[in-house]
C-alpha cells in the first residue's frame, strides 16, 4: 500500500483537517493556518488531526478508511484516553496505552526518529500527565520520548504502515494554548506528511565588533541558519564563543550585502546607517534583520517596508528585552488578567553612569538616548497596552556628562486612548536603585527588578535588613538584562513572587530570536511579532518624541 514517506514532498499546501471539542483550540488552529498547513474538509484534507475527549465511536471506521487511503490520522491530546481499550484505531496506532501519570515537569527529548520534531525546540518543559504505554509495536516510529522510573517512553509516534500517529499531550489548556506545543504539533504534521526543512540558510553579519558578538553567538548556535561572512571591522581573530566552522572575514559593507552565498543580511551598524545597509541588502534580495531601533524616522520605516514587499523578502527587527525571562513572565500575568487593566506603567534604564564615549553616546549617529536605550522600554509598553497612542512628551536634561552629546536623563511619557499612561526613564544619574518595570493595575500591582525586589524585600517574611547590612543598594552598573524578582500584588493585599528562570540559553535573547527566525526560513512557521508591523510603532513614538523635546515637552500625536 502506498504511504507519505519521509522523503516525499506534498505538492502545494497540505490541507489539514481540525476535529475538536476542546476549549482554546483554535489558537492550535491558527498558528496551523500561519504556518502554511490550510484548513480544508475531512473529504479534500491532506491529514487530519483529532483533539476530543470523548469516544469517537462511529468515526472510528471512518478514520481508519481515510488513513488506508495514505491520509495520515493523528490522535492528540486526551482523544487516547478516550478511545475503548479494544478500538481498532488503538490496534492500528501499534501502542497499547497504559495508565495516565499524575500532572509533573516533562522533559521531552528526541527520539530515534524524532531530531526534526525537536530541532529549536528551546526548553519547552510542559507541565501535564501522560500516557505511559504498555506496548509499541516495532514498526512505530518514536519520536518524542519522556523518561519515566528508569525507562524511555514514546509521547508522540507515527506508523507509516498503519497511517496512524499519536501524540499524548494537550490534554491540559495550559499546554494546549502554548505556541512551543503548536510548533511541535505542527512539526509532527509535517513529518507524517513527509514534508521537508529547506537547506540551512547563509547569513551575513554587518556591524561592529561591540553589536556583532551577541548575533555571532545567537547565530552559532542556532541549527538551520550558517554564519557565512562577516563584516564588522574586527581583528581577523575568531571569537571566543566560535565553534564549528569560522565565518569568512569581508572588509567592504558592500561585498557583504550582495555575496551570492548569503540568504540573510543581519544589520547591526550605528542607528542613523540602518536605512541605507538594510535598504542595501534588501535591494540585493536578501532577507533582512535589522537590530533595533529599526531606523530613525517613521518614513525610513515605511521605505523599507515596502522594499521587502515589492521582493516578497523577509525584514525583521530584532527587539532587546522582548525574550527577557522576568518581562515574558510580566506579560503573562497581565494577559492572564493578574491585575486587570493596565492603568500607570513606568520604566526605568540606567543608573549612575559615565557614558564610555563611543557611537552610542552620540545623538547625531545613535538618535539620542531615548532611541539607543529606551526603544526596549517602548516596545515592552506598547505590547502590554492594547490601545492607540494618543499623545507623546518628552523632556531631556544635559547637566553632568558633557563630553558626550546624549542627554543624561530622559524622560518620555505616554497617553493611550483608554486613559492608561507609561512612563519610561533613562537616566545616566540615578543613584537609588529603581524596579525595571512596574505595572499598576485596576486591581492590583505587578513589579519587576534586578535588584530593587532582592534587596528590599525579605523572602522568609522577616524584617528587611537596612543601613549597611542592606546589601547592594545602588542602582545597577548599566542596564543589564535579567530582572530576579517579580512581584505580585492584589489590592486584597495578597503578595505572591513568581520565580523566574536565570537567563541562559532557552531565554538568551538572539538566541530565541535565531531560533524563530529559522523556522520562519527553513521551516515556514510564522514570525510573528518581528516585523515591521511592530517595529514601527515604537519609531512613530521615539520621533513624536524627539519633536516633543524640540518644543519643551509638548503633547505631539506619533504618526
Amino acid at each position: 500500500m502506498a504511504r507519505v514517506g519521509k522523503t516525499t514532498r506534498v505538492p502545494g499546501v497540505p490541507r489539514i483537517h481540525l476535529v475538536s471539542n476542546l476549549p482554546g483550540v483554535n489558537a492550535l488552529g491558527d498558528h496551523l493556518r500561519a504556518a502554511g498547513l490550510g484548513p480544508t474538509s475531512a473529504r479534500s484534507a491532506d491529514a487530519l488531526l483529532v483533539l476530543i475527549d470523548r469516544p469517537l465511536d462511529h468515526v472510528e471506521q471512518e478514520l481508519l478508511d481515510r488513513a488506508r487511503q495514505s491520509v495520515p490520522v493523528l490522535l492528540a491530546g486526551p482523544t487516547v484516553r478516550a478511545l475503548p481499550a479494544d478500538s481498532p484505531l488503538v490496534e492500528a496506532s501499534g501502542l497499547i496505552p497504559g495508565r495516565a501519570t499524575p500532572p509533573y515537569e516533562l522533559r521531552l527529548q528526541a527520539g530515534p526518529q524524532g531530531s526534526a520534531i525537536m530541532a529549536r525546540a528551546g526548553d519547552f518543559r510542559p507541565r501535564e500527565s501522560w500516557v505511559i504505554p504498555e506496548k509499541v509495536a516495532d514498526d512505530v516510529e518514536r519520536l518524542l520520548l519522556i523518561r519515566h522510573e528508569m525507562g524511555e517512553f514514546p509521547v508522540c509516534t507515527w506508523r507509516p504502515a498503519t497511517g496512524l500517529g499519536m501524540f499524548t499531550l494537550g490534554t491540559g489548556a495550559a499546554v494546549l494554548g502554548d505556541p512551543a506545543y503548536h510548533r511541535l504539533v505542527g512539526r509532527w504534521l509535517r513529518h507524517c506528511l513527509g514534508v521537508l526543512d529547506a537547506p540551512p540558510v547563509g547569513v551575513g553579519l554587518l556591524g561592529t565588533p561591540d553589536t556583532t558578538a551577541a548575533h555571532h553567538a545567537g547565530l552559532d548556535a542556532t541549527e538551520g541558519l550558517e554564519l557565512t561572512a562577516l563584516c564588522d571591522g574586527g581583528p581577523g581573530r575568531a571569537p571566543a564563543h566560535a565553534a564549528g566552522r569560522l565565518p569568512r572575514r569581508v572588509e567592504d559593507p558592500d561585498d557583504l550585502v550582495n555575496d551570492p552565498e548569503l540568504g540573510v543580511v543581519v544589520v547591526a551598524t550605528p542607528t542613523h546607517t540602518h536605512l541605507e545597509w538594510a535598504g542595501r541588502a534588501l535591494e540585493a534580495g536578501k532577507h533582512v534583520v535589522v537590530q533595533a531601533p529599526l531606523c530613525l524616522a517613521t518614513p525610513d520605516a515605511d521605505q523599507l517596508a515596502e522594499l521587502a514587499a515589492e521582493r516578497s523578502l523577509l525584514l525583521a527587527v530584532y527587539p532587546e528585552g522582548r525574550t527577557d525571562p522576568g518581562y515574558h513572565a510580566l506579560r503573562a500575568a497581565v494577559g492572564r488578567g493578574a491585575i486587570g487593566e493596565p492603568l500607570r506603567l513606568e520604566v526605568h534604564r540606567g543608573g549612575l553612569r559615565r557614558p564610555a564615549g563611543t557611537w552610542r553616546d552620540d545623538e547625531r549617529i545613535s538618535g539620542g538616548q531615548l532611541h539607543d536605550r529606551g526603544a526596549a522600554g517602548v516596545d515592552q509598553v506598547l505590547a502590554l497596552v492594547d490601545e492607540p497612542v494618543e499623545w507623546v512628551s518628552a523632556a531631556e536634561l544635559k547637566r553632568v556628562w558633557y563630553h558626550v552629546s546624549n542627554a543624561d536623563h530622559s524622560r518620555l511619557l505616554l497617553r493611550f486612548a483608554n486613559g492608561a499612561e507609561a512612563q519610561i526613564t533613562v537616566s545616566d544619574l540615578t543613584v537609588a536603585a529603581r524596579p525595571s518595570l512596574e505595572v499598576l493595575g485596576s486591581t492590583g500591582t505587578l513589579i519587576l527588578d534586578d535588584a530593587f525586589a532582592a534587596n528590599l524585600e525579605p523572602f522568609d517574611g522577616g524584617p528587611a535588613a537596612t543601613g549597611r547590612h542592606a546589601g547592594r543598594r545602588g542602582a545597577p552598573d548599566d542596564d543589564a538584562a535579567g530582572a530576579v524578582s517579580l512581584l505580585l500584588t492584589t489590592y486584597d493585599g495578597v503578595r505572591t513572587r513568581y520565580p523566574l528562570p536565570a537567563p541562559g540559553p532557552a531565554w538568551g535573547g538572539t538566541e530565541a530570536f535565531y531560533r524563530d527566525l529559522a523556522d520562519s526560513l527553513v521551516s515556514g512557521w510564522p514570525l510573528a511579532g518581528y516585523g515591521v508591523e511592530a517595529a514601527r510603532p515604537v519609531i512613530a513614538v521615539l520621533e513624536a518624541a524627539v519633536h516633543s523635546v524640540a518644543t519643551g515637552g509638548a503633547q505631539v500625536v506619533p504618526l
